[in-house]
C-alpha cells in the first residue's frame, strides 16, 4: 500500500520529502521513496510545471494542411471531449517516472500549487495515466506556505481531492477557451497579415487582445487630448505669523463668467474676509491592509520600477526558501490561526528589520483578521521562519522587508490627528482650507522608517474663531487642464488596477499577459510608463472596425465572470465551450471574407525601423540592417564593437559624424584587458574600425 504524492516542482518535492522522512532523500530517478509515520510506504514524485499541454492543429487528423498555416485549417474547433493532449516535448524523461509512481499506486495526494492552475497540471498528467488511476483515493494538500510545520499540518489535514476539482474545470476550460481562441484568431490574423506585405506571425488572444485595446485607448486618450484655459481664485493671509491659503472651487473656462463674478463679489478690491464656519475633529486612520499580489506588485512598481513580472519572482523565490506565505493570493486578510503565530513571532520580525518600537494592538481586527474572507488563501505575510537578511538578494531584502513591515503595521496604534476645517466668506463668495495635527502617529512611526510611505503632509492652522475678521489678499490662478494619466504596470496590473477593475485575467496571470504583449511587440514598458506599438494600433483597428469581441475588455471580462462560476459549480464546462465553439465558428467564417484594410499598415512594416540621418536600421537581434535611404546597398551593423555594446548616441555619432564624440570606455581587448578609444565608421568599406594612423 503505496501513497503517491505529487509535487509541482523539483525543489517542492525535496520539502515534501524531508518533513515527511525527517532527512535528506536521494534522488532516486524522478521520486523520492521511504517510510513516513503519516502515510507509511511514500513516494514523493514530481512535475516541472506542466508536463502536459493540447497538442497543435497539425497533430490533428482532420487538420487539411499540417505544415503551415492555411485558410482550409479554420476554424479548428474540436469537442471538448476530442481535444488532444502531449507531453511537453523535453520532459518525457520525468513523465515516465511519475506516470508510472501514479499507475502504482494505492492512493494520490494532490501536491501541486493549492491554486486552480495547480490543480491544471495534476489533471492533465492524469489524463494521459491508465484509466483506472481516476478509481484510487485522492486526496488534496492545501496548504499556505513551505514550512516545515505547515507541511506536517497540511498532510495531517488533507482536504478530499473532489472538494477542489470543481478548480480543475475552471483551469482547464480557461485553457481550452484560450487555446481555441488564440489557435484560430492567430492564424487568421497572420494570414490576412502576410496577404498584405508583413511577414511577422500575429499572436491574439481571449486576455491579450482586449488589454491591448485598453493601452491603446490610453494612448489615444492621450494624444487627442486638447487642452483647456481655465482661472481660479484663492486667497491668501498672512495673520498669527503663519500663511494661510483659502481655496474657491469654481473653475472659470468662460473669460465673460470669470469678469462678471470679480465684479460680483468686488474680488478686485476685496482685503477682508470673515471666518464663518469652524470645524475641529479628531480623527484616525488605520493602517494599510495586509498585501495581496496585486498590491505588493503595486507597491514595487511605484517605488523601486519593478516590472510586475520580476515582483512576481521575487515572491516566489521568498516562497520557496520558505519566507513569505502563498504569493498568488488575492485576499487582503488573515485568519486567526495566521494572526497567532504572527503575535509570537513579533519580536523576531522587529529584530529583522532592525527597529525598537511598541507594537501594543495585539488583538485582532477585523479589518485584517477575518476567518469569513479567507476563502482559498490568506494575505501574504511572513512565515515564522526568520531569514538572515545577508542569505537574500538586495531585490528579496528589500520585498521581503516591506511584506513584514506591512504586517507589523497591523500590530501598531490607528494614527490619531486631529482635523480642522475652515470657510471663509469674502464679499458673499466661500473659499475654504483643511489643516491636520497629529496627535499619535500611531503606525506611522514604523511605516515612516522602513519603507517611506508617503507622509502626510502636516498643515498646522493658526487658531482662527468663527466670526472673526482677518487681512486677505485675492490672487488669480491660471491653468490648464491635464491629459488623462498615461498606464503604467501597477495602473494596469496591480491592486485596483484597470484589469482588476474590469475583471479582466485573475491576480496570478495579469503580469504575464503584460509580459506577452512586450514579448509580441505590441506594447512597450519605459521607465513604467506603458505606450503602444504600430502593430498594437494596428491589431486593436482590425479588431475595433469589425467590431469583434475578442478586443473587447467587457466581452472578456463577462467569460472570466463565467469561468469563476464553472470553479463554483454554478456553470459547467461543456455549456461554456459550446459558446466559445459557436462564437469562433460565426467570427472566422465571416472574417476569412474580410479585405483588412487599416491605416496603420504602413507603420506597422516600418515600427522595427530606426531613422539615423541618412541610414535607416532595422533591428535583427544581435546587429541592424542598415539600409542608406540613397538605395547605395544595404550593409550590417553589429550592435557590439570589440565587445562593448553601442549606445543609441554611439550609433547616431557614427552614422551622421563618422565617428563617436567622444571615447567609448569598456571596449575589450583579446587579453580581457580593458580599454576607451574614439570609434570611427569608414563610409566606403561600411566598417567600424579605430583611426588609421599616418606612418
Amino acid at each position: 500500500m503505496t501513497t503517491v504524492i505529487l509535487a509541482e516542482k523539483p525543489d517542492q518535492a525535496k520539502k515534501f520529502a524531508s518533513a515527511l522522512s525527517g532527512e535528506v532523500l536521494k534522488n532516486q530517478g524522478g521520486y523520492f521513496e521511504f517510510k513516513s509515520d503519516i502515510f507509511g510506504e511514500t513516494v514523493v514524485t514530481w512535475a516541472i510545471g506542466h508536463l502536459v499541454g493540447l497538442a497543435l492543429p497539425n497533430e490533428y487528423e482532420s487538420t487539411p494542411n499540417k505544415k503551415g498555416f492555411d485558410y482550409a485549417n479554420i476554424p479548428f474547433l474540436p469537442e471538448s471531449q476530442n481535444m488532444k493532449y502531449k507531453v511537453i516535448e523535453g520532459k518525457e524523461k520525468q513523465f515516465k517516472a511519475v506516470k508510472g509512481q501514479l499507475e502504482k499506486a494505492s492512493t494520490i495526494i494532490i501536491a501541486t500549487d493549492p491554486d486552480r492552475e495547480g490543480e491544471n497540471i495534476a489533471y492533465n498528467i492524469f489524463k494521459l495515466c491508465k484509466s483506472s488511476i481516476f478509481n484510487k483515493p485522492m486526496k488534496r494538500l492545501w496548504i499556505n506556505s513551505l514550512t516545515t510545520k505547515e507541511l506536517l499540518r497540511g498532510f495531517q489535514n488533507l482536504r478530499d481531492a473532489v472538494e477542489t476539482e470543481p478548480f480543475f474545470d475552471e483551469a482547464n476550460a480557461r485553457q481550452m477557451a484560450d487555446y481555441l481562441v488564440g489557435m484560430n484568431y492567430s492564424q487568421l490574423f497572420t494570414l490576412k497579415l502576410r496577404g498584405k506585405g508583413l511577414t511577422n506571425t500575429y499572436s491574439l488572444g481571449r486576455l491579450q487582445t482586449p488589454v491591448n485595446t485598453l493601452v491603446v485607448e490610453n494612448d489615444l486618450s492621450i494624444s487627442n487630448f486638447k487642452s483647456e484655459n481655465y482661472q481660479q481664485y484663492i486667497c491668501k493671509t498672512k495673520e498669527k505669523e503663519r500663511q494661510v491659503i483659502f481655496k474657491n472651487s469654481i473653475e472659470y473656462f468662460s473669460e465673460e463668467e470669470f469678469l462678471n463674478d470679480t465684479k460680483k463679489y468686488q474680488l478686485d478690491t476685496a482685503s477682508k474676509g470673515i471666518i464663518t464656519s469652524k470645524i475641529v475633529e479628531e480623527k484616525q486612520q488605520l493602517s494599510p491592509k495586509l498585501f495581496n499580489l496585486g498590491g505588493i506588485q503595486s507597491f514595487a512598481n511605484n517605488k523601486w520600477k519593478f516590472p510586475t513580472k520580476k515582483t512576481d519572482e521575487i515572491i516566489q523565490s521568498l516562497y520557496q526558501k520558505e519566507y513569505l506565505s502563498y504569493p498568488r493570493t488575492d485576499s487582503e486578510y488573515i485568519t486567526n490561526n495566521e494572526f497567532d503565530y504572527l503575535l509570537n513571532n513579533l519580536e523576531d520580525y522587529k529584530r529583522v528589520l532592525g527597529i525598537t518600537v511598541e507594537t501594543t494592538n495585539l488583538t485582532a481586527n477585523k479589518n485584517y483578521v477575518n476567518d469569513g474572507k479567507v476563502l482559498e488563501h490568506y494575505a501574504l505575510i511572513p512565515t515564522d521562519k526568520i531569514p538572515n537578511l545577508s542569505s537574500l538578494s538586495d531585490d528579496e531584502k528589500k520585498v521581503y522587508e516591506v511584506v513584514v513591515t506591512r504586517t507589523l503595521l497591523m500590530f501598531s496604534q490607528p494614527y490619531i490627528y486631529e482635523s480642522t476645517k475652515l470657510v471663509l466668506d469674502v464679499n458673499g463668495l466661500e473659499f475654504k482650507t483643511t489643516g491636520n495635527r497629529p496627535i499619535n502617529l500611531g503606525w506611522k512611526v514604523i511605516a515612516n522608517k522602513i519603507d517611506d510611505s508617503k507622509q502626510e503632509e502636516v498643515i498646522e492652522l493658526p487658531d482662527f474663531q468663527e466670526n472673526e475678521q482677518i487681512s486677505i489678499k485675492i490672487e488669480q490662478l491660471k491653468k490648464q487642464t491635464k491629459p488623462p494619466t498615461r498606464l503604467t504596470e501597477a495602473r494596469l496590473v496591480g491592486k485596483g488596477g484597470l484589469m482588476e477593475k474590469m475583471n479582466l485575467g485573475t491576480q496570478a496571470t495579469r503580469s504575464n499577459t503584460v509580459e506577452t504583449l512586450v514579448k509580441r511587440g505590441y506594447i512597450k514598458i519605459e521607465a513604467t510608463k506603458i505606450t503602444p506599438t504600430a502593430t498594437g494600433y494596428l491589431l486593436w483597428d482590425l479588431t475595433k472596425n469589425r467590431d469583434l469581441l475578442i478586443g473587447k475588455p467587457e466581452m472578456t471580462a463577462k467569460w472570466e465572470s463565467v469561468l469563476v462560476k464553472i470553479g463554483k459549480r454554478e456553470y459547467t464546462k461543456i455549456k461554456f465551450m459550446e459558446n466559445i465553439h459557436k462564437f469562433l465558428n460565426e467570427t472566422v467564417v465571416r472574417l476569412k471574407d474580410d479585405p483588412f484594410d487599416s491605416d496603420y499598415f504602413e507603420k506597422s512594416i516600418n515600427q522595427n525601423l530606426i531613422e539615423i540621418g541618412d541610414y535607416l536600421l532595422e533591428d535583427k537581434g544581435a546587429l541592424y540592417d542598415v539600409r542608406p535611404k540613397d538605395g547605395s546597398g544595404d550593409f550590417k551593423l553589429w550592435k557590439k564593437f570589440s565587445g562593448k555594446l553601442l549606445t543609441q548616441k554611439n550609433l547616431t555619432d557614427l552614422l551622421t559624424k563618422g565617428k563617436t564624440s567622444s571615447k567609448v570606455k569598456g571596449l575589450i581587448k583579446k587579453n580581457k584587458e580593458k580599454y576607451e578609444a574614439v570609434i570611427f565608421f569608414d563610409k566606403d568599406t561600411k566598417k567600424l574600425g579605430f583611426e588609421k594612423k599616418n606612418n
